[in-house]
C-alpha cells in the first residue's frame, strides 16, 4: 500500500488530498505566500491534510510519517506571522480542529486541554468553574497548542509570566511515536520549540480564582513621559494583571474603529488589576501618573480592541502592515525606538509613504513585547511588495542591536534562535537550562530524518533547505537598507501573474482574501465549522485558501480551480455570522453568495421530466383548471417527489382544489442566483402568463418560493407584469389549517436556506400546537453543490448524528438526508402522519449513472478536450512566442484557436453521452430522465475536473515542436482559462444536443 491508501484507510473522512483542503492551510497572518511569489520554491502547500480526533490518531500518524520519512506539520488556527504552522516541505499537516476537549481539575486549579481547543473555550470552561486563565496569547482565539509551542505572551503577563511559565505538564508524541509526559524542566522539549521536537496532544494550563477587573487609563503626551512611565512601574512593583501601552497612532485608530476609552494621539497605558486589588493598585497609579506627567483616568477592556488582533484589524483596514514582535529589556524601549523611527519614519505615524508605531506588552521579568507595525506602500499582490516587506528584516535587526529577541522564529530568523529561547526565554533558568541547547541535543537524537515540522527554529540539514534562501534576501534587504525607495522605484511593479489567474476564478472574493487579517473570531462564532471542525468550511480557511492558490500557481507552474473547490468553501447556510465579528468589516456572506452564484451559472437547464403524479384516481378532482390557486411543484421536485403526492392528498383532505403545475414547471431559480436576469425574465413572463388570473402560488420548494416572493416581485416591473399573485409555502398554509396537538413532542427542525423568511412563524405555529421545536440550521447543498465537493454530504451526516430524526422544511434536503442514511422527512409528511394520511414511497423510474460509468465518462471528457486541442498544435505552435508578452495578451491570440476547440469539445462530447443514453434507453430506461442523469453527470464532472492536469500531454506535444523557448506557465494558464471561461458553453451544447 502507498502512503495515501494507508493515509485513507486509517483515518476515512478524516484525510484529504483535495485542492481546497490543501491549499486552505497555507497561509498564516504573516507573508509567507508572498516569499514564495518572489520566487523562493517554500513547498508551502500540505499533500494531505489528517484532522485526529484523539492521541492514538496521532500516534498512528506518527507512525506512518516516520514509516513513509514523510515529513509533519501541527496546525492550530493559523494565527501566528512566522510559518510556524504552515509546510516548509509539503508532507502531511496535522490539523487539531477535532481535538478541542477541555476538563477542568478545581482541586490542582488546572485546565487539561487538547491541543486545538482556544484559549477562549479553555477560558469558558474555568469560569464555568469558578477559575480563569492565568494568561493567555493577545490572539484569544488561537489554540492552546500553538500557544505553548511558541511560548507566546500577552493578556496577563505582567502578573504571570510567558506561557510556558503556567504549563503544568504536556504530552508529546515524538518522532518514535512514543507518548512523552512532559514536566518541570522537561517542558523545555515543547513550549518554545514550535513543533520540532514532537506533536503536543494535551496539556495542563495552570488557572486562578475568578475575578472581576477594573481598568484605568494613563495618557502620555511623549515618549520620554511613556518610557518614565514603564520604568516606574517595574520600580514600584504595582500588583496589577496586564499592562499594555498603546502608541499614539494606534490609540487613535482603535478609538475610532472600536471606540475604546483612550486619549487620541497620545501614548496610552492601558493597566488591568482585579477589583479585590483596587485599594493596593490605584494610589500607585495615581502616584505614578503624578510624577511621570501623565493624565489617568477610568478604562474599560472589553472589545475587540482590546488585544493584539484588534490592532491589527484598525490599521490593516488602511492598507497591509509589515508587523514584527520582538522582546527587549524595558531599558532597552528607547533605544529600540528611536532606531527603527531613523528607518522607517516617525513614530506614531502610520502612512504608506513611513511611519510606524507600537503596541507594548508588559512582562513580569522586566522583559516587553513590543509589536511594531509600519504600512506597505503598494498592493500586496504587486510586484515591488518585496521590497516592502524587507522593512520587517529591518526591524527584526534592530531588535537583536538593542539586545532583545524575536518573539517567534518559524521559517525566518534560524540565527536568532539561540538569542530568543535562551537569553529572552527566561522560564526555565531556574532550572539551569539552556533551552536552545536541550531542544537542539534532542531534536539530533530523537529526529536525525527531520520529520517534525521542518525548516522551524533550526537550521534545516536534510528537508525544506529552501529556508536557507530567506536570509539571503534579508542580506539583501540590509544592504540596500538606504535604498529600498530606490529599488522599489526603479523595479518592474503590476500585479502577480498569479494573482491575475486565482482572481479569474474568485473574483471578489480573492481581493478581500487578502484583506484578511487571520484573527480566526469568525472561526468561533462560525455554525458550519462547529458541525464540521473542518477549515475550508470555516471563513478564514476560505480566505487561507486564496493566497495558498496564488502560491501554488508559482510553485507548479499552473492552477485550475474548479467548480467542485468554489462550492466546496462557499455552500455555507450564509446566516451572516462572520459578518457581525469580522473586525475588518469584510462582508463574508455576501462574497461567498456570489462564489455560488458563479458555480450555478455554469449549470446546464437540465432537459424536465414530467412525472405522474396523479396515479391515484381519488386525487385527480383536486385539480381544477379555473382554480384560483396554483400548486407549484417545480422541476426540483424530482428529487422527493412523495411530498407533491402527499401535498394533493391534503388538499383533498382540506377541499380545496388547485391548478397544478408539476415537475415540469420552472420558477428559474437557478437563474435568479447566478444572475442570468434576461432569461430568469424569459421564465417569469411565461409564468406569469401561465398564472393569469390566479390569486396565489402555493410552493413545495423553498428554493421556488424564495425566486417567486422575492425575485418575481423585485423584477416584475422591468418584465411589465402589472399583476402579482401571493406566494405562500405550502408549510404555512398547512399550519394555518390543520389542528394538530404537538403534546409536548421534540422536533428538530431543519432550516434550509431558502426558507429563512418563514422559517420563524414555522416555528412559532408548531409551537403553538404544542410541539417542542429545536431550529437546526445548515445547508444541505441539495441544489447548489449536488454532487460537487463533500460539503454537503458531510453536513447532512453531521446533522444526522447530532440531531438524530430530522424533520425540514424543504424536500430536496430530506432527500439529501436520506441519501447518506439519516432519518429525515419534510415538514408535510410529518404533519400529515398526524392527521392520519399515508404516506407512501413513491417509487421512481430514474436512471442513475453508476461510478464505473461515471469514470468512463470522465475519461471521454478528458479525451475530448485533449483531442481537440491536440487538433491545433501546429497553428499554437505559431503563437508561442507571444507567451512572454504575459497572460492577459496571449489569450486573446489564442482566444479563436479555443473558441473553435470548445465548439469541437462540446460536440465530441454530445456524440459520446448520446451513445451511452441511446444504450441505456435500449434497456428499459425512460430516455428522458436518462438524459436528464447524463447532463447531470457531465456538469459535475466538467467542475470538478482539473484542466491543468489534463493537458499536459499538449505542453509536452508543443515542446516537441518548437526548439524556441516560450512561457509555460503563461501557455498553461491561458488554454485553462480560456475553456472555463468557455465551460457554461460546452455544457449548454451537451444539453442542445442530446434534447433534440
Amino acid at each position: 500500500m502507498s502512503l495515501r491508501e494507508e493515509l485513507e484507510k486509517l483515518f476515512g473522512d478524516n484525510f484529504h488530498d483535495d485542492l481546497t483542503s490543501r491549499l486552505s492551510h497555507s497561509s498564516d497572518m504573516g507573508f509567507v505566500p508572498e516569499l514564495v511569489w518572489s520566487g523562493i520554491k517554500l513547498k508551502i502547500v500540505p499533500d494531505y491534510v489528517v484532522y485526529p480526533k484523539n492521541v492514538e490518531d496521532v500516534i498512528e500518524l506518527v507512525k506512518l510519517a516516520a514509516k513513509y520519512n514523510v515529513p509533519i506539520t501541527p496546525y492550530g488556527r493559523g494565527t501566528n506571522r512566522y510559518g510556524n504552522a504552515i509546510p516548509a516541505d509539503g508532507g502531511i499537516l496535522i490539523d487539531f480542529s477535532k481535538m478541542q476537549n477541555v476538563s477542568v481539575d478545581e482541586n490542582e486549579r488546572v485546565a487539561i486541554a487538547d491541543p486545538g481547543a482556544t484559549w477562549k473555550l479553555v477560558d469558558i470552561y474555568a469560569q464555568s468553574k469558578g477559575l480563569q486563565l492565568r494568561t493567555f496569547p493577545s490572539s484569544y482565539d488561537s489554540t492552546v497548542g500553538g500557544g505553548i509551542a511558541g511560548d507566546a505572551l500577552g493578556i496577563g503577563s505582567y502578573e504571570f509570566g510567558f506561557i510556558s511559565d503556567n504549563v503544568s505538564f504536556v504530552d508529546m508524541i515524538n518522532t518514535k511515536a512514543e507518548l512523552v509526559h512532559l514536566e518541570g524542566k522537561d517542558l523545555a522539549l515543547a513550549c518554545g520549540a514550535e513543533g520540532i521536537t514532537g506533536v503536543i496532544v494535551r496539556a495542563g494550563m495552570k488557572l486562578k480564582p475568578f475575578t472581576p477587573y477594573e481598568a484605568m487609563v494613563i495618557s502620555y503626551a511623549n515618549l520620554d513621559q511613556t518610557v518614565k512611565g514603564i520604568g516606574e512601574f517595574y520600580r514600584e512593583v504595582v500588583p496589577a494583571w496586564h499592562i499594555q501601552v498603546r502608541g499614539p497612532g494606534i490609540s487613535s485608530y482603535i478609538a475610532e474603529k472600536f471606540k475604546a476609552k483612550l486619549d487620541q494621539g497620545k501614548w496610552n497605558m492601558v493597566i488591568l488589576y482585579p477589583s479585590s486589588r483596587s485599594t493596593l493598585v490605584e494610589p500607585k497609579l495615581y502616584r505614578i501618573a503624578q510624577s511621570t506627567g501623565g493624565n489617568i483616568f477610568e478604562g474599560e477592556w472589553t472589545g475587540w480592541w482590546s488585544f493584539n488582533h484588534g490592532v491589527n484589524a484598525a490599521l490593516r483596514t488602511k492598507g497591509m502592515l509589515v508587523h514584527q514582535h520582538g522582546l527587549i529589556h524595558y531599558t532597552k524601549l528607547r533605544e529600540l525606538l528611536e532606531s527603527m523611527e531613523k528607518l522607517l519614519g516617525k513614530l506614531g505615524m502610520i502612512t504608506p509613504d513611513g511611519g510606524y508605531d507600537v503596541d507594548i506588552d508588559l512582562e513580569k521579568r522586566e522583559v516587553l513585547l513590543v509589536n511594531a507595525f509600519t504600512e506597505v506602500s503598494v498592493s500586496p499582490v504587486d510586484k515591488k511588495v518585496i521590497y516592502d516587506l524587507a522593512k520587517n528584516t529591518l526591524m527584526m535587526e534592530e531588535f537583536i542591536k538593542a539586545g532583545g529577541s524575536l518573539l517567534s522564529i518559524g521559517i525566518f530568523a534560524h540565527k536568532y534562535t539561540k538569542n530568543r529561547l535562551s537569553a529572552m526565554g527566561k522560564t526555565f533558568s531556574d532550572y539551569g537550562i539552556d533551552r536552545f541547547e536541550y531542544i537542539s541535543k534532542y531534536k539530533e537524537q530523537t529526529d536525525p530524518e527531520e520529520i517534525m515540522n521542518p525548516g522551524k527554529v533550526l537550521d534545516p540539514q536534510r528537508r525544506a533547505k529552501e529556508v536557507l534562501e530567506i536570509p539571503k534576501k534579508q542580506n539583501e534587504a540590509l544592504k540596500l537598507r538606504f535604498g529600498i525607495g530606490l529599488a522599489k522605484k526603479l523595479a518592474p511593479g503590476g500585479e502577480v501573474d498569479g494573482y491575475k489567474f486565482v482572481s479569474n476564478y474568485l473574483g471578489d472574493f480573492a481581493d478581500f482574501g487578502l484583506k484578511c487579517i487571520d484573527c480566526a473570531m469568525c472561526v468561533t462564532v462560525c455554525p458550519q465549522y462547529r458541525l464540521i471542525p473542518e477549515w475550508p468550511y470555516a471563513p478564514k480557511g476560505m480566505f487561507d485558501m486564496v493566497k495558498g492558490a496564488i502560491a501554488y500557481y508559482y510553485l507548479n507552474g499552473s492552477i485550475d480551480i474548479p467548480d467542485s473547490t468554489i462550492a466546496e468553501i462557499s455552500g455555507c447556510h450564509k446566516c451572516g455570522l462572520c459578518d457581525g465579528v469580522c473586525p475588518a468589516k469584510i462582508p463574508i456572506s455576501t462574497l461567498l453568495i456570489k462564489l455560488n452564484a458563479a458555480v450555478a451559472k455554469k449549470a446546464p437547464d437540465e432537459p424536465a421530466v414530467d412525472l405522474p403524479l396523479i396515479s391515484d384516481a381519488s386525487l385527480a378532482d383536486v385539480v381544477d383548471n379555473s382554480s384560483e390557486s396554483v400548486l407549484f411543484v417545480g422541476k426540483n421536485i424530482i428529487n422527493n417527489p412523495n411530498v407533491a403526492i402527499v401535498a394533493l392528498k391534503f388538499l383533498k383532505m382540506l377541499g380545496l382544489k388547485v391548478r397544478l403545475v408539476g415537475t415540469t414547471g420552472d420558477s428559474g431559480f437557478m437563474d435568479y442566483i447566478s444572475g442570468n436576469g434576461s432569461i430568469l425574465m424569459d421564465k417569469m413572463k411565461k409564468n406569469f402568463d401561465m398564472f393569469s388570473n390566479t390569486l396565489e402560488v402555493i410552493t413545495l420548494a423553498p428554493e421556488d418560493y424564495k425566486t417567486m416572493a422575492v425575485a418575481y416581485r423585485d423584477y416584475s416591473n422591468f418584465a411589465k407584469a402589472n399583476s402579482m399573485f401571493d406566494v405562500i409555502p405550502f408549510d404555512i398554509r398547512l399550519l394555518k389549517a390543520v389542528n394538530v396537538d404537538g403534546n409536548g413532542e421534540e422536533v428538530n427542525l431543519h432550516v434550509a436556506c431558502f426558507s429563512s423568511d418563514y422559517a420563524d412563524e414555522a416555528m412559532k405555529r408548531l409551537r403553538d400546537k404544542g410541539f417542542k421545536v429545536k431550529k437546526i440550521e445548515g445547508c444541505s447543498g441539495a441544489i447548489l453543490e449536488r454532487n460537487l465537493g463533500r460539503r454537503a454530504d458531510v453536513m447532512a451526516r453531521t446533522l444526522g448524528e447530532r440531531y438524530g430524526k430530522i424533520v425540514t422544511l424543504c424536500p430536496l434536503a430530506a432527500a439529501k438526508f436520506r441519501s447518506v442514511g439519516i432519518q429525515a422527512e419534510t415538514l408535510i409528511e410529518f404533519l400529515a402522519k398526524k392527521v392520519g394520511i399515508a404516506v407512501d414511497e413513491y417509487v421512481i423510474t430514474s436512471f442513475k449513472v453508476s461510478d464505473e460509468e461515471k469514470k468512463q465518462l470522465q475519461a471521454s471528457v478528458s479525451a475530448s478536450i485533449l483531442s481537440s486541442l491536440m487538433g491545433r498544435t501546429d497553428i499554437m505552435v505559431e503563437t508561442l512566442s507571444f507567451s512572454s508578452s504575459g497572460m492577459d495578451e496571449y489569450k486573446k491570440i489564442i482566444e479563436p484557436l479555443i473558441n473553435d476547440a470548445v465548439e469541437e469539445m462540446g460536440n465530441s462530447i454530445a456524440a459520446k453521452i448520446d451513445d451511452l443514453i441511446n444504450k441505456a434507453s435500449a434497456s428499459g430506461g425512460n430516455k428522458v430522465s436518462v438524459a436528464a442523469a447524463y447532463v447531470r453527470a457531465l456538469s459535475d464532472l466538467m467542475s470538478s475536473i482539473q484542466l491543468d492536469q489534463v493537458i499536459q500531454p499538449l505542453v509536452s506535444t508543443l515542446k516537441s515542436k518548437t526548439t524556441d523557448e516560450f512561457d509555460e506557465k503563461t501557455v498553461i494558464s491561458s488554454i485553462v482559462t480560456l475553456i472555463r471561461q468557455n465551460e457554461s458553453r460546452i455544457k449548454d451544447i451537451v444539453a442542445r444536443k442530446i434534447s433534440t
